[in-house]
């Protein structure tokens, strides 16, 4: 993915996905300091190709087609417009991988597609088709009589969380279409077409349905079922499909006869043969999911993507950290306001202060501009940036005779210098402006950058751990690193600076004088508690293990290897290399045990690992959320929010009522709904959000 970090209207382009011929598909977020809470795709028309009118026709069918759409199985479409003189789709992010990615996957592995997960996923897409092509208008109630035209393993996603998303209705077919297809022009990937698409026929949904069991075909053998030196050789495999087709169990044995009979069926040249309609094919398949796997259940697909995918999935989270944070940057240059040299906000009182902390402290010379972490924003409470608490207000200091010629930048949110005054606060805004430019840009320009807190009363703690807890009087800071700088330090005040980390604690009572920079080394000192009984000499080969228990911890007792962890805080370091048992018992749970061992060659250089883990009550019941629309569910669990995002299909709950709030950060929409979980029953809520107040 190529890094862009561009605004684009009211949206902020994060990165490249994808480009075609004519159109360029980008991960994007909200372009505004709050917009970090959701990410988007925004699928837009190539600069210049805005004219091609056969092109621009498709991409308005696809607004027009899926305008309407509110299904689990199909990316949600949540705006569209013109911006800059390019067309643009802005539409659901799913974070996971298409079915062509999984296909390659598996073939590198040299293993085959889990049977029982190859008909879970073509059921959900069936199921998505279906909706489709039973979709009526919204106005007059009339069907509209979609055809998706080109299903293909590029065009069914799969989540990380397990879903199962259908995209790409660019060349569908609908009542609302006003171009026709010409004649001899086939749209559609040619290895995905059906016979009737090849000998101009016309078309309705069943041509879908066989699209959909070449995918299913291709799953269970994990080759391409219609595959030819050239597209004719491919047209011509299809047109003689009665002959070429075999059933998948030809290839591979694991595949029952009952699962060669619906494949066949699907892929039955004469369409008067196959299922009618794409919900007949989604039951058959749900038949035979439960029948050859009873136990099955929809969440084992999401650890299969998550294994598959696990190097990608930690990278992926990294780049996208790292983009978001230059966001957040950016956005804070182009608004004075909120910029980090700290002009006031009209949301703060005047006697309000906030103290920052840099997480970073002076970076070297070579320091790249916006390499992550060199400018973090990090506040501390308002009520306990007090004088006599170890802190006093940020003010303006004198620059230093010497330039800093480092990147790193706090920020402060002092009182108007005005008291407030318009005129003013504008003269001032500006040449912050100007000031943020030097800082930002002059050192590459062969400016001196000045040093804004020369003279200061600072704290800098030194060293290098990350995850750590930094508290100050008891108070938290927003920072979770070293080094770390504490700016705006009350002179001679007593104060107790006390850190927590993976690698153990540090404690110390420090004062620092006027106009003094006082610094600290920080070695974290193991306890008890953090090293689990073994001997500092076993630190370096150790991990820090989190564990995400849910439904969470309350009341339970958590063992590793017969010794207790604080269920408030289930985190202990580990031991690479070497067998571990972890017990679970909480009440109204059913016993939990699992025996692992962290693979130092797997986990390479990582200082932490989470495991995620999943308790199974004794009573429970299954619980459906679908939104209109899609939105991240915040359920409330022992007091603490477990977060998923909708639709939620079928999901284990513990007896017992719950607070859910539904929230689309990206539209500003939201709604709390109340549902009470019986044993042994489904509880099924469907919502339509409502814009914030």
């Amino acid at each position: 993915m190529a890094e862009v970090l561009r605004k684009f209207g009211r949206y902020f382009l994060l990165d490249l996905i994808a480009q075609g011929g004519m159109a360029e598909i980008y991960r994007a977020r909200m372009a505004s300091r709050d917009g970090a809470g959701r990410l988007i795709v925004i699928k837009r028309i190539q600069a210049g190709y805005g004219t091609n009118s056969e092109f621009l026709q498709m991409f308005k069918s696809e607004i027009k087609v899926t305008m309407g759409f509110n299904h689990p199985n199909i990316v949600q479409l949540y705006d569209f417009g013109d911006e800059q003189e390019q067309p643009y789709i802005a539409m659901e992010f799913v974070d996971g991988k298409n079915l062509r990615q999984f296909l390659q996957r598996f073939s590198e592995l040299k293993q085959t597609f889990p049977v029982d997960l190859a008909a879970f996923i073509i059921e959900q897409a069936a199921s998505g088709l279906h909706y489709a092509h039973a979709y009526r208008d919204k106005i007059t109630g009339e069907p509209v009589n979609i055809i998706h035209r080109d299903i293909s393993p590029q065009n069914v996603l799969i989540s990380y969380e397990g879903s199962v998303k259908i995209i790409d209705f660019g060349i569908a077919k609908a009542n609302s279409n006003s171009e026709t297809t010409r004649a001899g022009v086939i749209k559609g990937k040619p290895s995905y077409l059906s016979p009737e698409q090849i000998n101009g026929d016309p078309l309705d949904c069943r041509c879908d349905l066989f699209a959909l069991g070449t995918v299913l075909w291709e799953l269970l053998t994990g080759k391409k079922l219609f595959s030819g030196e050239n597209d004719l050789a491919v047209l011509k495999l299809i047109e003689s499909s009665s002959s070429h087709v075999k059933p998948p169990s030809t290839l591979n044995p694991q595949v029952p006869q009952s699962l060669d009979t619906i494949v066949m069926r699907t892929l039955s040249r004469n369409r008067e043969k196959r299922f009618q309609t794409a919900e007949e094919l989604q039951r058959a398949l749900h038949k035979f999911l439960y029948s050859f796997n009873p136990d099955f259940n929809p969440r084992d697909l999401s650890y299969y993507a998550k294994d598959l995918f696990k190097n990608e999935i930690v990278e992926d989270r990294k780049l996208i950290q790292r983009l978001n944070d230059k966001v957040e940057v950016l956005l804070a240059v182009d608004d004075p306001v909120s910029s980090p040299l700290g002009i006031a906000s009209g949301g703060k009182k005047k006697d309000d202060t906030t103290t920052v902390v840099d997480s970073r402290g002076a970076q070297p010379a070579n320091q790249q501009l916006f390499d992550a972490g060199s400018i973090a924003n990090l506040e501390i409470d308002t009520q306990s940036a007090r004088p006599g608490n170890g802190f006093q207000s940020p003010r303006p200091s004198a620059p230093s005779a010497k330039p800093n010629r480092s990147r790193s930048i706090s920020r402060a949110h002092p009182v108007p210098l005005d008291g407030g005054s318009p005129n003013k606060g504008m003269m001032f805004a500006a040449a912050a402006a100007a000031l943020v430019g030097v800082i930002f840009f002059g050192k590459d320009f062969g400016l001196p950058v000045p040093d804004f807190f020369a003279g200061e009363t600072k704290l800098i703690l030194k060293g290098d751990a990350k995850h750590v807890v930094i508290a100050v009087n008891g108070q938290k800071l927003s920072v979770n690193m070293l080094p770390a700088t504490i700016h705006n330090v009350t002179p001679g005040a007593q104060f107790k600076v006390s850190i927590t980390g993976e690698g153990g604690t540090w404690e110390k009572s420090i004062s620092v004088a006027q106009g003094q920079t006082s610094e600290e080394q920080v070695v974290l000192k193991p306890d008890s508690a953090s090293t689990s009984g073994h001997s500092p000499a076993s630190i370096g080969k150790s991990l820090f293990l989190k564990l995400n228990v849910i439904p969470g911890t309350a009341g339970a007792l958590v063992q590793l290897n017969g010794k207790p962890i604080d269920p408030e805080n289930a985190s202990i370091s580990v031991e690479l290399d070497r067998p571990q048992e972890l017990t679970i018992a909480r009440p109204g749970f059913k016993p939990y045990r699992q025996d692992f061992t962290l693979d130092s060659r797997t986990l390479g250089s990582r200082r932490d690992y989470e495991m995620e883990i999943r308790l199974d009550p004794v009573k429970f019941g299954l619980l459906t959320i679908r939104t209109t629309p899609s939105a991240d569910a915040q359920i409330m669990m022992d007091g603490k929010p477990w977060e998923r995002k909708t639709p939620i299909e079928n999901e284990k709950f513990p007896v017992g009522t719950y607070n859910i709030r539904l929230h689309n950060d990206a539209l500003g929409m939201e709604k709390t709904v109340t549902v009470t979980i019986q044993d042994g029953k489904s509880t099924i809520e469907s919502v339509r959000l409502a814009i914030k107040d």
